[in-house]
């Protein structure tokens, strides 16, 4: 099934939302004519069996038109767009990237399909949005025109210290599709450090003011701004080299994409205003909320009720198709002791909190983290397992003295242990009969929040090192294996061997 979102222009050409049954996919999917600047055209797509083609056409109306296409896979496969004439002349090959083609008038066909035959969603962006200089102040700025759509600009940061401006305004009806935030992102097919700085138009002023800035928010060293935006809101976007020393960017990629988030239910600035959490349904113990937090909402409440002991598992992750931001996540009391925070972990700047929690009820906080510009939507999730606590027990210095634990399914193990003396050293032993994948993790006691450093090493059973970890949530650490069949040791260490201190194992099936 392809979803023909919209083409912008600076003329303003509209295709509203298209949804094609899948016996009409024989004929190539129409995107649009290409006679403006700043044209773009997005299609959600699917490749729905392996070795599936997909198949679309667009008309060029000038000679030396310059054409963009950028297909993205939403997973791990790649896709490849293939464009040719109308005579099935090969004009140029992609594999996800951007293709750039110069075209004559004419119409034009494009194929895409998955390198590794994959079923998967994918996005395809057709765009003629290259920069035209000079473009190095606001009123020199590029117009984009009206947004009604997703918009793809190219330009180039060249000569050194160049600067590029585009401008763009929200139409009277506000976004399309129910959106109510812009993602505006600078990507590359190469290497690329850029910042972008966003301007709002003042009524009052009669001029536009800075209102948000980003640097590294993006991937790599890419930026990412994400703003809320209000009907005929006025804006302009300055885009330059921020790596030193500055050397140019040969080509960048402006995308501006409209985004409809979901939102938690407001107030839920304290516990007093906690949102209850509900469990997905009675049967299963697992918790969903989705929020957004921003300047004026920096952290959101939420109440867990448990009814049994379990180990618990709270994190946050992304939106669909948000992207990542920062959070900072923590857990209270009923009475507002803090038994647990987190900011970024395996190397993420979302977090993860895994505590055992007796019966009672807790709270919840997600905050913003780091120096995001304006809007961070988050999804926070929670679930339970059944855990099982015991106690180290000395000597388990050595694998011929090492602790035998025993792993139940769907059960996890918590061990309270101690590093105590100088070099000490602590090492468990356990078995398994199947394949299973194992997670190990070290942290604080029970209702401590306290940090400190530890190493985590898995051996065979010949005691051949198979993993190793230092640093994973902060100074703790944690190893996540698959494992055959057979007898292993986890030994955990303190990062400094003068180091003593109580901390808490978990070994959990995943």
């Amino acid at each position: 099934m392809k979803k023909l979102c919209s083409v912008i222009a600076v003329s303003i050409v509209l295709l509203w939302g298209v949804v094609l049954p899948l016996a009409a996919q024989s004929e190539p999917v129409f995107l649009g004519v290409f006679s403006e600047p700043f044209t773009t055209a997005f299609i959600a797509g699917e490749l729905e069996y392996p070795g599936e083609l997909d198949w679309y056409t667009f008309d060029v109306t000038g000679d030396d038109s310059r054409v963009y296409l950028l297909c993205r896979g939403k997973d791990v496969y790649g896709t490849r767009t293939v464009v040719f004439d109308d005579e099935s002349v090969h004009v140029g090959t992609s594999e996800e990237g951007t293709l750039e083609v110069i075209l004559a008038a004419g119409t034009y066909r494009v194929r895409v399909d998955s390198v590794g035959s994959a079923v998967q969603d994918y996005s395809l962006i057709v765009s003629s949005g290259a920069e035209t200089e000079p473009n190095d102040g606001i009123l020199e700025s590029n117009d984009l025109g009206s947004f009604t759509g997703v918009v793809l600009a190219f330009g180039s940061l060249l000569p050194r210290g160049d600067a590029d401006f585009f401008r763009f305004e929200i139409p009277e009806g506000g976004l399309p599709e129910g959106g109510e935030a812009l993602l505006i992102e600078t990507n590359g097919s190469s290497s690329g450090d850029t910042v972008l700085i966003l301007y709002r138009y003042s009524d009052v002023e009669q001029r536009y003011l800075p209102v948000a800035f980003d640097d590294d928010s993006g991937a790599d060293y890419w930026s990412r701004l994400l703003l809320p935006a209000q009907p005929l809101d006025r804006y302009a976007i300055r885009v330059e080299e921020t790596a030193y020393p500055l050397d140019g960017i040969e080509q960048y990629g402006l995308l501006i994409t409209p985004l409809a988030l979901s939102t938690d239910r407001e107030p839920n600035d304290t516990s007093a205003q906690a949102v209850a959490l509900m469990p997905a349904s009675p049967a299963t113990a697992t918790w969903t909320a989705d929020g957004v937090l921003d300047v004026d909402d920096t952290t959101d409440f939420y109440e867990l009720a448990l009814d049994t002991p379990a180990l618990m598992r709270i994190w946050t992750e992304s939106q669909p198709d948000t992207g990542n931001f920062d959070t900072l996540l923590a857990l209270y009391t009923s009475s507002g002791n803090r038994l647990a925070a987190n900011d970024d972990t395996d190397n993420s700047l979302w977090s993860r909190i895994i505590v055992p929690l007796d019966a009672a009820s807790y709270y919840i906080t997600v905050e913003a983290s780091g120096r995001e510009a304006s809007m961070v939507p988050y999804r926070l999730r929670v679930a339970a397992q059944g855990v099982e606590t015991v106690a180290e027990s000395e000597p388990n210095e050595t694998p011929d003295t090492a602790q035998t634990i025993e792993l139940a399914d769907g059960e996890a193990l918590l061990i309270e242990a101690a590093i105590g003396l100088e070099g000490d050293i602590d090492s468990f032993r356990f078995a398994l009969d199947e394949e299973t994948t194992v997670v190990f993790e070290t942290g604080p006691m029970p209702g401590s929040a306290m940090d400190s450093d530890t190493t985590l090493t898995l051996y065979d059973e010949t005691f051949a090192e198979i993993a190793y970890n230092d640093d994973a949530d902060g100074s703790w650490s944690r190893i996540e294996q698959t494992l055959s069949p057979g007898v292993y040791y986890i030994m955990v260490q303190p990062y400094f061997s003068d180091e003593v201190f109580e901390y808490a194992l978990l070994i959990a099936e995943l």
